[in-house]
């Protein structure tokens, strides 16, 4: 199957279950009408230290503006953000979610996150939920299809299954992080220190270390979907999705290429949709779960046809 017809399949599979819509519309309701944990008082002590930091006598006009523009960057940022948006993993689980994109939130209540460490612990608690909701959501899609070892499977064993592949999840991301970490750091110390002798090399430096952080992602692109629609461990998730990748590199990238623009589309569109009227902002919600949840159902089966096209391959 084509990128296209794995597009149409995920639509068609998705159908009129409505059943499948209730996680994203849910947390989409969720943000919009709980209270807001908001990181304002942070943003703005920092914002008031960048522009202390343009103050400093001697100061080029340049690094003044800069420092100014980075400031109001910050209370804006400051004002828009919701920590609760972390029980949204659209990245890594494709959950969709609207609300999660900065449209305002209806409730009056804001709590005020005045500290980095308590801000720290609130992100990584939501962080957490949100993968779980994230296993439970691709669960749900993965047990809908016919094709796949979650098809149908009784609500006990689903049930089983989500734990552990939430764990095998956290694992995944503790994983990727102790890796990144471990080579990025090194990397960036190089990088500061070539910018010292030639910002110009070092600015090309920053961006192929970018760009090499981008192609290991692009390269564990199945691994969730490995997770949870086959059960599989970490490491062989992540293995399979590399030689999948590697096997199918352009079909994957043109997927990966029409989807995210399906999806920012939808988005930008809906997004104004949203702050138009009550009824409008309802209708965008529920637009753009189903949506989404095509795109995810899409991914499973892009993602299954092409492991299921290799066994067969390696049987023959």
């Amino acid at each position: 199957m084509g990128v296209i017809e794995c597009l149409s399949a995920g639509y068609r599979f998705l159908g009129r279950r409505a059943e499948l819509l209730v996680i994203p519309i849910a947390i989409d309701l969720l943000l919009w009408f709980a209270p807001q944990f908001s990181v304002a008082p942070l943003t703005a002590q920092m914002a008031i230290w960048y522009e202390g930091m343009g103050a400093v006598a001697g100061s080029s006009p340049d690094m003044v503006q800069m420092s100014r523009q980075m400031a109001d960057s910050l209370r804006e940022l400051g004002q828009g953000f919701n920590l609760l948006s972390a029980l949204v993993s659209s990245g890594l689980m494709h959950v969709p979610s609207l609300m999660a994109t900065g449209v305002g939130s209806a409730s009056a209540r804001v709590l005020e996150v005045s500290s980095v460490s308590e801000a720290v612990v609130l992100w990584l608690v939501f962080s957490i939920l949100g993968l779980l909701i994230g296993v439970i959501y691709l669960g749900l899609l993965a047990r809908s299809l016919p094709i796949g070892r979650q098809a149908n499977i009784p609500a006990g064993l689903f049930a089983g299954n989500v734990l552990r592949q939430w764990i095998r999840v956290l694992a995944f991301v503790l994983l990727v992080a102790l890796a990144l970490t471990a080579v990025y750091l090194p990397i960036s110390f190089g990088i500061g220190l070539f910018m010292l002798v030639s910002p110009g090399l070092g600015s090309a430096m920053a961006v192929a270390s970018g760009a090499l952080i981008l192609i290991v992602f692009f390269y564990m692109y199945f691994t969730t979907s490995g997770i949870v629609m086959d059960n599989l461990p970490v490491t062989a998730a992540m293995m399979r999705s590399v030689r999948l990748v590697r096997e199918n590199f352009w079909s994957t990238l043109g997927f990966f290429a029409v989807s995210t623009l399906i999806s920012l589309g939808i988005t930008l569109v809906l997004v104004q949709l949203a702050v138009f009227a009550l009824w409008a902002r309802l209708f965008a919600i529920v637009l753009n779960a189903y949506v989404g949840t095509g795109l995810a159902m899409a991914l499973l089966v892009f993602y299954r046809t092409r492991q299921l096209r290799r066994e067969t391959e390696l049987a023959g």
